[in-house]
């Protein structure tokens, strides 16, 4: 299914708040509320599969 024309407003502000994670910004954060959240996003069709793959490949690097 194509769903590009999905744009999540989510979407930036949880991609910043990953990036703060990593840049060491954030030290206290819940990495499974993180993913259950963008996966609901994506589940409910709020957010693009494109956008949903970006942000859980972030999410994975932060878990190991």
């Amino acid at each position: 299914m194509y769903d590009s024309h999905i744009y999540c407003r989510e979407y930036k502000e949880l991609k910043d708040y990953i990036v703060d994670i990593l840049n060491g910004e954030i030290e206290e954060y819940d990495i499974e509320e993180l993913a259950k959240h963008i996966q609901e996003l994506y589940d409910s069709g709020k957010m693009s599969s494109s956008q949903y793959d970006d942000l859980m490949g972030y999410v994975q690097d932060l878990a190991y």
